[in-house]
């Protein structure tokens, strides 16, 4: 995945990290999972703690 990840692919991608997220799973887990580099992640858990 990673770079190379269209639009729709990567939204689900971030849709799923925030469900992670909020399950308490680990950084590397959700990674390796979504296919999400840690910027991305971490993108996804500012939008959910509604900081963007």
């Amino acid at each position: 995945m990673g770079e190379h990840m269209d639009k729709g692919c990567h939204e689900k991608a971030m849709e799923k990290a925030k469900d992670l997220l909020n399950k308490g799973i680990g950084m590397g887990e959700i990674k390796e999972i979504t296919g999400l580099d840690e910027h991305n992640i971490n993108k996804a858990r500012k939008k959910m703690e509604g900081k963007i």
